[in-house]
C-alpha cells in the first residue's frame, strides 16, 4: 500500500515538472518585446504661413495694413509690391522676438531707383506701417520653390530660398568706393534660439564668409546706388565657400 502511494505521488510530481518545462518553453519562444521609441520628424515651422499664404488684389494704403483671417492680408510669405508712391515700408511684430522690418520701395520706374518688390514673412498679428506709399498688392509666393544663391531685398528662409551651408558674398551691381558704408547689409535670424548675427557688404567690406542653418532666416537689405543695374535685378550672391 506504501508503495501504491508513493508511485502515485511521484505521478503527480512528474506532471508537475513537466507542466513547468513547457511553460517555461512557451515563454522562450515567444519572448516579450521591447517598444522602441518613435521620434517624430520636426515639422516645418513655416509650412502654416506657406499654406495660408494668398495674393490680394491692389490696396489703396490709407492706414496702417493688418495682418490676420479678419485683416488686410493673410498671414504668409508674399512679394509686397508698391504700384503707387516711394517709400518706406515698416512693420510691428506681434512677437517682441520677430524679424524687424524696415525697406524702402517705389513703384517701378521711381527716380531713386528703389526695388519696387520686398519678400515678407507675415505672421498673425503684425502690422505694416507705409510711409509715402499709396498702393500696393501682396503676391503670395508659391509653395515650391527653387532654392537660388543669388537673392533680393526682403526675408528669405534657409532651406527653402537658398540651401543652408558656407558661402562668401558678392554681388552684381556695380559698388562705389566712394561710399565705402553704401551696399548689402545681412541679418540672420535663428528663431529657435532667438539669436541673429549681422553682416555688411560694402565697397570697405569685401571679403565676407556667412555660415547659412535650416530655418533660420535672412534679411537682406540693399542701399547702393547703380543706375546701369534696376534696384529689383539687384542680386546678393552666395558662393559655396570650403
Amino acid at each position: 500500500m506504501k508503495k501504491l502511494i508513493t508511485f502515485v505521488l511521484l505521478m503527480f510530481v512528474g506532471i508537475g515538472l513537466v507542466g513547468c518545462q513547457n511553460d517555461s518553453k512557451k515563454s522562450e519562444g515567444n519572448p516579450k518585446v521591447k517598444q522602441s521609441k518613435v521620434h517624430t520628424a520636426k515639422s516645418d515651422p513655416f509650412q502654416k504661413l506657406i499654406d495660408s499664404s494668398k495674393s490680394t488684389d491692389e490696396i489703396y494704403v490709407t492706414d496702417d495694413i493688418t495682418v490676420g483671417k479678419k485683416g488686410d492680408v493673410e498671414p504668409g510669405i508674399y512679394d509686397i509690391e508698391v504700384t503707387g508712391g516711394s517709400g518706406n515700408i515698416l512693420g510691428t511684430r506681434k512677437s517682441e522676438d520677430g524679424l524687424f522690418i524696415n525697406f524702402v520701395a517705389g513703384a517701378v520706374g521711381n527716380i531713386t531707383n528703389d526695388a519696387s518688390k520686398i519678400r515678407l514673412i507675415l505672421f498673425d498679428g503684425d502690422t505694416l506701417q507705409l510711409q509715402n506709399i499709396s498702393k500696393v498688392k501682396f503676391n503670395a509666393v508659391p509653395k515650391e520653390v527653387e532654392p537660388s544663391n543669388e537673392l533680393g531685398q526682403g526675408e528669405f528662409i534657409v532651406g527653402r530660398d537658398i540651401k543652408e551651408g558656407t558661402y562668401k558674398l558678392s554681388t552684381n551691381v556695380n559698388l562705389n568706393p566712394e561710399f565705402s558704408n553704401l551696399g548689402w547689409s545681412l541679418t540672420i535670424e535663428d528663431l529657435d534660439s532667438n539669436t541673429s548675427k549681422s553682416q555688411e557688404y560694402n565697397p570697405g567690406n569685401t571679403d565676407v564668409v556667412v555660415k547659412l542653418k535650416k530655418n533660420q532666416v535672412l534679411s537682406i537689405n540693399y542701399s547702393g546706388y547703380d543706375e546701369s543695374t534696376k534696384a529689383d535685378d539687384a542680386k546678393l550672391i552666395f558662393t559655396e565657400y570650403k
